[in-house]
């Protein structure tokens, strides 16, 4: 009898913390990206409330920033949503709270809900992944809603850095710093006089 009942408790909390799938993360980010410049990276979810309960709210989410290669992009931090105040947990994970203390509804923004926006750093020119991901274990990770269960956060996108190129102030000031050296190079030619 106890370990029936046991067993019973034990399938209620893994269906509590398992992932409903029903939201979908995508990454916004205008590709390609010069070289030495700073990018955003906009965290956005659509269908937020897709097979919830009515009533239902988003209090808070939680997730990590994966970087396919450390040597090309550099996090340097992120800024939550409008409709969440920062927790600070340690990087690489971003992670937020409703700023109403009743939780996000359907009714509090019209689109797709923004999570957070990443700030990145190109460091060289080539290509790799950027992504978000959840530790399922961590109950500060997820898509946090006031009726369990958590909804997954799990996207990546590819991002291009090119070779920066000058800007055109740069290209006129190159020329003529190489119209006046090579004025200066040439001996003095004596004009005629009359």
């Amino acid at each position: 009898m106890f370990r029936r009942l046991f067993v019973c408790l034990a399938f209620y909390c893994v269906l509590g913390v398992a992932p409903a799938w029903a939201s979908t993360i995508s990454l916004g980010v205008t590709s390609p990206v010069p070289a030495g410049s700073t990018f955003d990276v906009t965290v956005r979810v659509t269908d937020v409330f897709a097979g919830r309960a009515s009533g239902d709210a988003v209090v808070g989410f939680g997730f990590d920033v994966t970087i396919g290669d450390p040597g090309l992009f550099q996090f340097t931090g992120a800024t939550v949503g409008p409709l969440f105040g920062a927790l600070a947990l340690g990087t690489p994970m971003v992670a937020g709270f409703a700023s109403n203390p009743l939780g996000i509804g359907p009714g509090d923004f019209s689109g797709p809900l923004v999570l957070a926006t990443l700030h990145f750093h190109a460091l060289h020119a080539g290509s790799a992944l950027l992504g978000v991901t959840w530790d399922s274990s961590d109950l500060n990770q997820g898509l946090i809603y006031l009726d369990l269960p958590y909804n997954a956060i799990s996207a990546s996108t590819l991002v291009q850095s090119t070779a920066s190129v000058p800007e055109p102030t740069s290209f006129a000031l190159t020329a003529t710093a190489l119209l006046v050296v090579r004025r200066l190079s040439r001996p003095w030619q004596r004009r005629p006089t009359a």
